[in-house]
């Protein structure tokens, strides 16, 4: 085999990713809407994402013999096609251990060097051959370094490639399942707005298979078979604008600490409240409002998709224990929410490094989704009573320092 030379990486690593996408294709539809999107794109980034070469290098070791080689390889010699004469020379073979999947010994990375050597590849390991011609060891030596360090080299471009292609895997799976999701329902509304009972399918499985990979375990999580019913969600824009609004708003408070500095949390609420209804006033199905002293509520057939707690930044106790209210409130799929923190303390830094990394701790954490700011952050928890349902929730903090 020619080492790194002969097959292209970035055609083996599409296919690899258009595998994934026909097995979201081919999925169930009643389970693909169903399911926990969050875990089923992590469960497919981790299935299909590609294990790198990994050389030991300071496990090679060598091994000798002695072959007969022709005439016509033998450097300097002279002889006829008619010839078919060979001559012993001592081969000195150089085992280098690996790991990782072997296949990638064969692909040419995004840039490469152009060169290559004949390999063999067995039970973990990658071995080439140098024939000892004049007895030079210097000359040997000087060889194998070379070659070793070409492979080096060619296997880094290699692991960037691979690297890089793991790292998108998940949000590709998280957009193609989005958008099957899209068409599916889609789908579904055709068919229900011909006014027809819809004849359910047969010899459907009740769950998902639990594959097993050479290379590592992964479960898929599992999702109900039962006909997916449609909830009310706050769309993404939609829940981007009300960020954005409060954002906006809680700036243009910091920059008059005079006024706001002394206010208790239902004043700064009431303030960041007049604001959204001016954008949004009552409509039928969907108004703000207020429940108990700091929530601002978007209600929907009595219950909330929008949920914006304000609190004044007191340790991460008690930001865990708003979170777990928030959790508490929402319960439709795909739920939205936000923290409004208050920030009195001197140095506003530490309490934003203190909630970033706190955050990820929280044990309903699952993934950070974006950070629009160094006080605006945007997170995914998974609700305490159903682990197929997820929340967006983002935190947004406002300084108000001690004015004396």
């Amino acid at each position: 085999m020619q080492i790194f030379a002969e097959s292209d990486l970035s055609a083996g690593l599409e296919g690899q990713k258009q595998t994934m996408l026909r097995e979201i294709e081919g999925e169930q539809p009643n389970k693909l809407l169903n399911v926990n999107e969050s875990d089923y794109a992590a469960y497919l980034a981790d299935k299909y994402c590609v294990e790198p070469i990994v050389f030991n290098f300071e496990g090679l070791q060598v091994s000798h013999t002695e072959k007969l080689i022709p005439i016509e390889q033998h450097p300097g010699a002279r002889f006829s096609h008619s010839q078919k004469e060979a001559y012993p020379r001592q081969v000195i073979t150089f085992h280098l251990p690996f790991g990782g999947r072997p296949d990638l010994l064969k692909c040419r990375p995004s840039s490469w060097i152009t060169w290559s050597i004949d390999v063999f590849v067995t039970n973990g390991e990658v071995r080439f051959d140098l024939i000892n011609w004049q007895n030079d060891a210097e000359a040997l030596k000087r060889e194998q370094v070379e070659i070793l360090d070409r492979i080096r080299k060619q296997n880094e471009t290699v692991t960037k490639d691979v690297n890089n292609f793991n790292s998108q895997l998940e949000e590709q799976a998280r957009q193609a399942i989005n958008e099957r999701k899209s068409l599916l329902l889609k789908q579904s509304s055709i068919v229900e707005s011909l006014g027809i009972p819809l004849r359910k399918a047969s010899n459907v499985p009740q769950t998902f298979v639990v594959p097993v990979l050479p290379k590592k375990l992964a479960v898929k999580p599992s999702a109900s078979e039962a006909a997916y019913s449609p909830q009310p969600t706050l769309d993404l824009t939609t829940y981007q604008n009300v960020l954005s609004i409060i954002h906006d708003t809680g700036v243009a408070m910091e920059r008059h600490p005079s006024t706001y500095a002394s206010k208790q949390e239902e004043d700064l609420r009431d303030f960041l409240l007049m604001t959204l209804c001016t954008h949004y006033p009552n409509t039928t199905g969907e108004t703000f409002n207020k429940k108990g002293k700091t929530d601002i509520l978007i209600r929907h057939e009595g219950s909330n998709i929008f949920v914006g707690e304000c609190k004044f930044w007191k340790g991460l106790k008690v930001f865990y224990e708003t979170i777990d209210q928030i959790l508490g409130y929402l319960t439709w799929r795909d739920s939205k929410a936000a923290i409004i923190c208050f920030v009195n303390n001197k140095e506003v830094s530490p309490v934003l490094e203190q909630i970033l990394t706190g955050t990820l701790q929280h044990p309903c954490f699952v993934r950070l989704e974006s950070k629009k700011s160094e006080s605006w952050t945007r997170f995914e928890f998974r609700l305490k009573t159903d682990p197929t349902r997820n929340v967006h929730l983002a935190v947004l903090c406002f300084h108000f320092p001690p004015t004396s």
